[in-house]
């Protein structure tokens, strides 16, 4: 850590030296800390990706990690199995979409428990993303480790109506259709509405996926001047689970698959859909209104490939399948008062609530595998939070802001028992701590910001890790505690050239950490591990290097260990599982509004211990993506023309799936592969 401070003040000398003090910084407004702000002057870590721009890299646009790569501090992994969700860490937080905070046009796609969701992101009508680090990430409760906030395209005339179509590696398809249009008057409602499918055979044995999705959101003004929002979106994938390997078995053959997973044909079935409503008025030259409502759905049948023996000796076992039918619904409404130019105040409350009907069956019936059996399994698990907060910001001098924040994040957690054969396990647990930020920045320089900042964090296990108990015993895991942090960061924003260099320092101390204590068969059983630090220091820089060429720089490192001693195979000083040291990006790309496009990214990722006890080690890889593109135009219509190949130097490498109990850690990425594909479009 201490030669990772010098050579961060060693840059910043650099930038001293070199930086232009009249560089123009893009005037972009940002939500993420509530207040609308350019993010150059907000004390925190934030970082805008456009939409655009993630499509101008010709990928498949299938993956929200196609749209995340590039930001310092975030590890965004596409598994390339799609019975799994992706992996997303911030600062060495816990893999998974866990611990990470999503929205997406103002609702929630984290469950109340702390579990995000990332199947309905739609990147074909992404208007744009704001990623939220550090401290200021607690104001959103409940696993803040990080925040991101998605926002979809909004309509504008003139109408346009667009088809694309991309083909490529293993047999993958991806079909989309595109129509926008209005807002002209606003009066008149602005609206996009998105439909995609997207179908692939897979490279590895067992790995065919589908995924049929669709997003439709509409935006005006009512004659009040209401800015009013409806969004609607629908996904659903089938998915088989091709799993994990030993790494004497990836390094034989890694397209093969273990035994049981094809003996009990793993795989995993899910639909969702959600209905959300955003409403923001300006009540009068002091005083906004903003409110948020949300409902949905989420049905799930996912067949794990445990094998028959272990659930019959164990009268407590809840089976091998998985079958869940999840409601949700809440809201979030909140007040900003400015009481002079320089201090405003905002006060709100958000409630949210989600109820699973879960059922677990055996994964055989007779002597017939992967098909839904006996009963073993039959429960209502309720969970809502009920967290009221307020937040200030004052400009208390010149090129002085100072910004505070408290939330009373409350969780709890019922469960019903409707099967009795093994005894009631009924149970209850309410998890609740106040949480306070604050932050100060000073901008002397027109293109210079310097911030600090700290916030207490809170998050409870997920039904998902409350589900099981690591005994193998029946009932929820109510043994499992709430970690709980406290994170610190100082930071500084720099004009530099026709971009902006931006540099943090974070150190986040955890007291009863939340980790796997074991995965096998693809299910999970998770415990506390007493007191973890994760430390690092984060560069990077985005800008334009001349004309249309386009540079993105990024380095991260993260020191992340367990700080004392629990049970055997946690030792203090252990590095945590699954968080890479050193990783870094770089991408160069000449991005001509008409006509070529063209460029390469290079992604490095350091080597991750596999397990907690630090007994084994992935290594550390590095790969590189190249792409070309052609948009041609005439008249009322638009073709693009787009090739994308990944992996270009054929780098055998893989994902980690950490703590498994058969010691299968590594779910092999995909060698080179490629997409080329085209879309059209037609402005009336």
């Amino acid at each position: 850590m201490k030669k990772t401070v010098i050579a961060t003040l060693i840059a910043f000398s650099a930038v001293n030296s070199f930086a232009n003090d009249e560089t123009a910084l893009d005037e972009i407004t940002v939500t993420a800390i509530r207040t609308e702000m350019n993010p150059f002057s907000t004390p925190a870590s934030i970082d805008v990706i456009e939409g655009e721009g993630v499509r101008q890299k010709s990928g498949m646009n299938i993956s929200l990690s196609e749209a995340l790569q590039g930001i310092a501090g975030l590890v965004a992994v596409d598994r390339h199995n799609y019975a799994q969700d992706i992996n997303l860490s911030t600062r060495g937080s816990r893999m998974g979409v866990r611990g990470v905070r999503l929205y997406v046009d103002g609702i929630p796609a984290t469950m109340p428990d702390g579990q995000g969701v990332t199947s309905h992101i739609d990147l074909n009508s992404l208007g744009r993303i704001e990623m939220l680090k550090g401290p200021f990430s607690s104001l959103y409760g409940n696993s803040s480790a990080g925040t991101i906030l998605v926002h979809s395209q909004k309509g504008q005339n003139p109408p346009s109506i667009e088809t694309s179509v991309d083909g490529g590696s293993n047999g993958t398809w991806h079909y989309a259709l595109k129509a926008q249009g209005g807002g002209d008057n606003k009066y008149m409602p602005a609206y996009v509405l998105s439909v995609n499918r997207f179908t692939t055979k897979g490279e590895r044995d067992h790995s065919a996926a589908r995924k049929n999705q669709v997003n439709f959101k509409v935006d005006w003004t009512t004659e009040n001047q209401a800015e009013v929002s409806i969004t609607f979106n629908h996904s659903d994938i089938k998915a088989q689970d091709p799993g994990a390997l030993s790494y004497e078995q990836w390094k034989e053959n890694r397209n093969q698959v273990a035994t049981n997973l094809e003996m009990f044909n793993a795989r995993k079935n899910v639909r969702q859909t959600q209905l959300g409503l955003s409403y923001h008025q300006k009540l009068d030259e002091k005083n906004r209104l903003n409110l948020t409502a949300y409902l949905g759905e989420r049905r799930l049948e996912q067949y794990l490939p445990i094998p028959r023996v272990t659930q019959i000796r164990n009268a407590g076992h809840a089976g091998g399948v998985i079958d869940f039918t999840r409601y949700y619904a809440g809201t979030d409404v909140h007040l900003q008062h400015d009481f002079a130019n320089n201090f405003n105040v905002i006060t709100g409350v958000a409630f949210d609530y989600m109820q699973d009907k879960r059922k677990g069956y055996e994964n055989f019936n007779g002597r017939i595998n992967g098909i839904k059996g006996t009963l073993r399994r039959d429960e209502t698990n309720k969970i809502y939070n009920l967290d009221p907060y307020v937040q200030a910001q004052w400009t208390f001098l010149p090129n002085w802001l100072f910004h505070s924040g408290l939330r009373y994040s409350t969780t709890t957690f019922k469960s019903k028992d409707h099967y009795l054969r093994n005894g009631d396990d009924s149970g209850h647990k309410k998890d609740e701590k106040w949480l306070p930020n604050i932050g100060l920045s000073w901008q002397g320089l027109a293109d210079t910001n310097l911030y600090a900042s700290y916030s207490r964090g809170f998050e409870t296990g997920t039904f998902l890790e409350l589900s099981y108990r690591p005994d193998g015993q029946s009932g929820l895991n109510f043994d499992l505690k709430p970690l709980t942090t406290d994170n610190y960061e100082i930071g500084l924003k720099r004009g530099l050239g026709d971009g902006m260099l931006t540099m943090a320092l974070y150190r986040t101390d955890s007291k009863d950490d939340i980790f796997s204590a074991g995965t096998m068969g693809g299910r999970a059983t998770f415990h506390n591990a007493g007191k973890t630090r994760r430390q690092g220091a984060e560069l990077a820089w985005n800008g334009t290097l001349w004309q249309d060429l386009k540079m993105q720089l990024s380095y991260t490192f993260v020191d992340a260990r367990f700080r004392q001693t629990v049970r055997t195979n946690i030792t203090q000083g252990n590095r945590i599982a699954g968080v890479a040291k050193h990783s870094a990006y770089a991408s160069l790309g000449w991005h001509d509004q008409k006509g070529w496009r063209i460029g390469a990214d290079a992604r490095y990722h350091g080597k991750v211990a596999v397990n907690n006890a630090n007994s084994e080690y992935a290594p550390s890889y590095t790969v590189v993506g190249a792409y070309a593109g052609y948009l041609w135009e005439k008249g009322n219509w638009q073709i693009d023309h787009h090739l994308r190949v990944n992996n270009l130097f054929d780098k055998d490498y893989a994902n980690v799936v950490i703590n498994d109990i058969s010691s299968r850690y590594y779910e092999p990425a995909l060698k080179r592969n490629f997409n080329i594909g085209m879309n059209v479009k037609y402005a009336f």
